[in-house]
């Protein structure tokens, strides 16, 4: 005869709202815990997408994405021409916020180094990588694009060619992957005043030097919209994407390290500068309220099990007189735990598959992770059975005789 089978039957309603209620409890355990795991992906995802060996940024500085970074285009070149050094790829990344379609749009903007990376390496869901060189861009789903949609932004026409699946960055925002020229088009966009109020400033400075007044023509070449000076540097690039030989590439780094202006990473190193820097702190905040969900969940099962347990101490003191054992006893006590603990994380687990899809930020539940947290309700259920179980001990049998 099963104590805790017929206690469960007969009191079928108080156990069905308690698991309900510790189904909640559990149901945000696992999406903490999805939280956790989706923002540690979203923030090491592109650099593991761009398939690369090593990361050089600008010297002093921790990359693209945990760092402000500025590098000159011919760092790519001199990359490039390295022994051992089989592509070298500029990279540029920044986040920007847009509005399309009457809605707001925030998305981290990936330039490509177009022609030599196209976006191959990218895991596209649909469409095909970048084959021109203007107006083109893949995107990522998240961001409610499709294919053929055309985003206006700093007074150009870019079209999808290519969809993505969840490849996001640090922040939850979607990516977008676009040639580098056209990434530094949009990043450089100037309003309009602001680029007249520019030509007129450029044109006063010649005005004050010795060759304006010598030779007044040049006036008219200061205010080309389309006249750059040679002496301007090029616009900066975040990062030179280095693919090399496995073998080659503790001496290749070391070759780059003793360059003056750069500093060398390989992805290992890039990834775990993003988890120690940019999400540490929301990582952190994650773990604790999970810790906290767990010992409330703890705390709420306990004094649950206790109630029950008081309420069936006339019970308890029959099956003493009986001869019940102690084991018995405390296996009553422990059985109707851990039903509580199976049955409210049975339908937590329901709850999150119907639920966590629609969460703004994106849960990733592995399997490992979905019977971690089986485990650890195991464990809840087991300890907080422990006070139920020393007062179920503690009853006098004489209190059986009671009215």
């Amino acid at each position: 005869m099963n104590l805790a089978y017929l206690d469960v039957r007969h009191r079928l309603g108080r156990f069905i709202g308690t698991s309900l209620g510790v189904a909640l409890l559990f149901a945000v355990v696992l999406a903490m815990a999805g939280i956790y795991l989706g923002l540690v992906d979203d923030a090491t995802i592109l650099v593991r997408s761009v398939r690369t060996n090593l990361w050089v940024v600008q010297q002093g500085t921790r990359g693209p994405f945990a760092d402000m970074s500025r590098l000159d285009p011919s760092i790519v070149a001199r990359v490039a021409a390295m022994p051992s050094v089989k592509r070298a790829r500029a990279f540029t990344y920044q986040v920007m916020q847009r509005e399309h379609a009457g809605r707001s749009l925030r998305f981290a903007l990936v330039g490509l180094d177009f022609p030599v990376d196209r976006g191959e390496a990218l895991a596209l869901t649909h469409g095909r990588p970048i084959v021109q060189p203007h107006g083109e861009i893949i995107a990522d789903a998240s961001l409610g694009l499709v294919i053929g949609d055309t985003l206006h932004v700093a007074r150009e026409e870019l079209r999808v060619v290519g969809l993505t699946k969840q490849l996001l960055a640090s922040g939850g925002d979607g990516l977008i992957f676009a040639t580098v020229a056209d990434a530094q088009l949009l990043a450089e966009d100037t309003p309009s005043d602001a680029i007249r109020a520019e030509r007129e400033r450029r044109t006063e400075r010649l005005r004050q030097t010795d060759l304006g007044r010598a030779q007044p023509a040049l006036e008219a070449l200061t205010g080309d919209p389309d006249f750059r000076a040679p002496a301007l540097a090029s616009s900066p690039i975040a990062a030179v994407l280095v693919d090399v030989e496995p073998a080659r590439a503790d001496a290749v780094m070391a070759s780059l390290a003793q360059w003056p202006d750069t500093s060398v990473f390989t992805s290992a190193e890039q990834e775990q500068l993003l988890l120690d820097g940019v999400v540490d702190k929301p990582r952190k905040q994650l773990a604790l309220f999970a810790v906290i969900l767990v010992v409330t969940s703890s705390l709420l099962i306990g004094a649950v099990v206790y109630m029950m347990t008081l309420d069936k101490t006339h019970d308890i003191a029959v099956l003493k007189l009986m001869g019940a054992s102690p084991w018995r006893l405390g296996g009553l006590v422990l059985q109707q735990a851990l039903a509580i603990g199976v049955v409210g994380y049975g339908i937590a687990v329901a709850i999150g598959v119907q639920a966590f899809p629609h969460f703004p930020r994106r849960v990733v539940l592995t399997e490992d992770t979905v019977m971690g947290v089986f485990a650890l309700v195991l464990t809840i259920s087991t300890v907080a059975s422990i006070l139920g179980i020393v007062h179920a001990l503690r009853v006098d049998p004489a209190r059986a005789l009671e009215g």
